[in-house]
């Protein structure tokens, strides 16, 4: 069905359910998120279902007999004692680093025609809207909850003492409701739905709102007890559905998560082992003589006794009872585990550990140890790639349409297009090198480019008559020197 379809059945609430399906009905945006918050509860294996452990409690004053005929303590009961539930954020820092490799470099706007509605646009997308900031934010929310969106809208504004419109942007997530596209049989948006708790100011209370928008409208919706009733329909001013959806299958962590899992169950247990073994426990053998917990300067004493039978002296001693398993087999699961979880999620471990001993390595070099999360990248861009160029078709719908109508046909020239560079530091010395060894050894910048990058140049016209002068003084200097000899 069409989207004018839908919204001309009489029974809104049907129309609804067919709006508000999503495309992935096992998708649980919640959970998710909670666990990359640190909660541990979507799996069954997870660390948070490690149960508590029940201990036996002795009277010490009571005794009984055990089978054997000999006295022993009471046991009165049992008393729970925790476990360890150790978690890791290894969640995060998939996200994070994945994100940064999207959107972590320079932003590079650029035009096939470098006009006036060009050089608005690149302060609209850049500065105004911020739009690296919103790009990264956006990623990661996708790759928390399995999808995101960006809504664009013209704002009231007071420019130069007069109201006008700016362009703004919003990022949708949980914090404020769910919102689901809807596609036509070419596989197009035709219409974005977003559903979203609301006080209605009629009457006070809260409610169910609906909004939609396609191409023509922007249409609300309100559900009173059940029945929809349509509140605003106003023009799409845009002429565009002025919003940015994606959506992914899984979280980003979701293929190792079952090795987060044992990593984080395996770090618990020895937690607890540590616990257990890590305070000394003293086995004492033989009647003896033991100093109070305040005695300075401890020993015990052991009378001595003699064997009546043999005539040998003897006497009880005391050891440390001494933890003595091999931990090298744990050592190797936990290093392994690790290695799968970064490996699997094509995450590079950037831990201070792990980056202090690469050394002095090429860009190149340095490239190359990356190149996974590269691959992955390039991956992710087959996804986000068109998400960032309708982000500019749609600033420029907003700019022509509503904002600033004058910048209309100047944006159709400009055409501008948004590119990221790499998160990585550029090996300036390598390139520079590789550049002069390509030119034979000639000068591959002018000087005054070359004092433009100087980070001490205020103003690159002065500093270059400066360098003149002194190269003058400095010859004239020269030459005179030479005459004297």
């Amino acid at each position: 069905m069409t989207i004018e379809d839908i919204l001309a059945l009489e029974d809104k609430k049907k129309a609804f359910e067919i709006l508000t399906k999503d495309s992935n009905e096992s998708r649980d945006r919640q959970g998710c998120r909670d666990e990359y918050l640190g909660d541990r509860m979507r799996r069954d294996e997870s660390v948070d279902y490690r149960e508590g452990k029940e201990v036996d409690v002795f009277s010490e004053t009571e005794t009984e007999t055990d089978s054997e005929g000999n006295e022993i303590p009471k046991r009165i009961g049992t008393t729970p004692v925790p476990v360890a539930k150790i978690k890791t954020n290894i969640p995060k820092r998939i996200v994070r680093i994945a994100a940064a490799f999207l959107f972590g470099g320079k932003m590079n706007v650029n035009f096939e025609d470098e006009n006036e509605a060009a050089v608005f646009f690149e302060d609209v997308f850049e500065t105004k809207l911020k739009m690296k900031s919103v790009l990264n934010e956006f990623a990661r929310t996708a790759m928390i909850e399995t999808k995101s969106a960006i809504v664009f809208y013209p704002r009231p504004a007071i420019k130069d003492t007069k109201s006008a419109l700016e362009v703004k942007a919003k990022i949708l997530s949980l914090k404020n409701g769910d919102f689901f596209p809807h596609f036509d049989q070419y596989g197009d948006m035709d219409a974005f739905i977003r559903k979203y708790k609301a006080v209605y100011v009629e009457d006070g209370e809260e409610y169910d709102f609906y909004w939609i928008q396609t191409a023509t409208n922007e249409i609300s919706y309100i559900d009173k007890a059940g029945s929809i009733i349509e509140v605003d329909n106003k023009t799409n001013l845009a002429g565009k559905i002025t919003v940015v959806y994606v959506e992914q299958d899984s979280a980003e962590w979701d293929d190792v998560a079952p090795l987060i899992d044992s990593y984080e169950n395996r770090l618990s247990r020895v937690s607890d082992t540590n616990d257990y073994f890590g305070d000394p426990i003293l086995k004492n053998y033989g009647e003896s003589s033991l100093p109070s917990k305040k005695t300075v300067g401890k020993q015990i004493s052991y009378p001595i006794k003699v064997d009546p039978d043999t005539g040998k002296e003897y006497h009880g001693n005391a050891e440390y009872l001494v933890w003595q398993q091999s931990i090298d087999s744990i050592k190797l699961e936990l290093e392994t585990l690790r290695n799968e979880i970064f490996s699997g999620s094509s995450t590079p471990d950037l831990s201070f550990e792990n980056m202090r001993g690469i050394g002095a390595l090429s860009g190149t070099a340095i490239e190359l140890m990356f190149m996974e999360a590269f691959i992955k990248a390039a991956e992710k861009m087959e996804l986000f790639g068109p998400a960032v160029q309708r982000c500019v078709s749609v600033v420029k719908a907003l700019i022509g349409n509503v904002t600033e109508t004058k910048f209309s046909k100047g944006l159709e020239v400009a055409n501008p297009e948004v590119t990221f560079g790499s998160i990585l530091p550029d090996d300036l010395k390598g390139k520079i090198e590789m550049l002069v060894s390509a030119s034979g050894g000639k000068p591959i910048n002018s000087q005054e480019t070359l004092v433009g990058e100087s980070p001490f140049t205020r103003n690159v016209t002065d500093e270059i008559i400066r360098l003149k002068k002194e190269q003058t003084e400095e010859s004239q200097q020269y030459n005179l020197t030479g005459l004297n000899m």
